[in-house]
């Protein structure tokens, strides 16, 4: 998969974490792939958000926990506290990475960068879970939304005005959608 199929896929658009839970994908017609499993997939989403790809096999066990969790915590942001104490303390955990800043001289000046110990998968899940956490303490909560198709679900940020979009993909679950209810009214009319 290259750059190009990456982001017409709808992947790369605002947040690390966003394609990450994303990696899990319905495709509104009750199939699914996960892209975890897919080398490829993992090479370009890790290439397109600037992380290190470890030499190591992804460890799906725990990729799928952290999936799990920021998931779960992406539903509840609607709530006051969108992580309990448990899931809070996990989110933590993935967090807790060794990495020392550093300065780099790059083309257009000085770069303070964030340098990990090993980058390894644990550094992959740190910055996942960072993007997460920087979203949660940073931007309007309210603008993270969830697909109302069931069959969809995917996450995605609302940079509209008013805050009003509600599909994922107007053209693919807006438009589906909209034929289903339609279909159903002819059906009782």
């Amino acid at each position: 998969m290259n750059e190009s199929q990456y982001l017409k896929q709808g992947f790369g658009l605002r947040f690390l974490w966003l394609d990450f839970v994303n990696s899990f994908e319905k495709n509104g017609l009750g199939g699914s792939a996960d892209h975890l499993r897919n080398p490829q997939w993992v090479r370009t989403f890790l290439r397109h958000w600037k992380v290190p790809l470890p030499p190591t096999a992804v460890p799906l066990p725990a990729m799928e926990r952290l999936r799990k969790l920021l998931r779960s915590g992406a539903e509840n942001l609607s709530s006051p506290s969108p992580l309990t104490k448990a899931e809070l303390q996990l989110l933590n955990d993935f967090l807790s990475v060794f990495a020392r800043p550093q300065m780099f001289q790059r083309q257009n000046g000085l770069v303070l960068q964030d340098v990990p110990r090993a980058e390894d998968w644990h550094w992959v899940q740190a910055r996942i879970a960072l993007s997460f956490a920087e979203t949660l303490t940073m931007e309007p909560r309210d603008r993270v939304k969830i697909c109302p198709d069931p069959l969809c679900r995917w996450i995605f940020y609302d940079t509209t005005k008013g805050k009003t979009r509600v599909w994922c993909n107007e053209r693919t679950c807006g438009n589906r959608n909209r034929v289903r209810r339609a279909r159903a009214a002819n059906k009782n009319a």
